[in-house]
C-alpha cells in the first residue's frame, strides 16, 4: 500500500460528514499528517441570484469552520477549501492526488433516490487512483 501524505475529506452539511471528519481527523493523526476538509458548492448552475448564492456561501464557510475546530482540537493542521464546480463528484476527482486517503459519507441512498442522485460516494470510488474510506450511518 502507498503512503499516505494527506487526508481529504468532502464534506456537506450533513450529521454523517461531521463523522467523516472526526474519523479521518483521527487517521490523521495516527498517520502523522494534514487534513484537507472540502465542501463542493455546486449551486451556480441552479441559482441565478446572487444574494442566495452569498447566503449559502456564508452557511458553507461557517460549516467548514467548525469542523476545522474539530480538527484543531486534536491537534491536527487542516486546510478547509470551498471548490465551485458543477458536481461533487468531478470536483473531488479533480482535488485529490494519487497519495491521498479519502475519507468520505455515504448517505445511503436507496431506491429511485440513488437512481436518480446516484452515489457519489460510488463513483469518487471508481475514479479516483488513491484510496478512499467510505463511513456509512448507523442503523438506529
Amino acid at each position: 500500500m502507498k503512503e499516505t501524505n494527506r487526508i481529504v475529506i468532502p464534506v456537506d452539511k450533513s450529521e454523517i460528514s461531521r463523522m467523516a471528519v472526526e474519523k479521518g481527523v483521527d487517521m490523521a493523526k495516527l498517520l502523522g499528517v494534514d487534513v484537507a476538509i472540502i465542501s463542493i458548492d455546486d449551486s451556480r448552475q441552479f441559482i441565478a441570484s446572487t444574494a442566495l448564492g452569498n447566503k449559502l456561501r456564508k452557511e458553507h464557510e461557517a460549516v467548514l469552520e467548525e469542523l476545522k475546530k474539530t480538527a484543531e482540537t486534536k491537534q491536527v493542521n487542516a486546510k478547509t477549501e470551498i471548490i465551485v464546480g458543477d458536481t461533487p463528484v468531478d470536483e473531488i476527482v479533480k482535488f485529490v492526488n494519487d497519495d491521498d486517503l479519502i475519507v468520505m459519507a455515504s448517505h445511503q441512498k436507496k431506491g429511485l433516490e440513488r437512481f436518480v442522485l446516484d452515489s457519489v460516494s460510488e463513483e469518487v470510488l471508481k475514479r479516483v487512483n488513491c484510496n478512499v474510506m467510505i463511513l456509512k450511518p448507523k442503523k438506529p
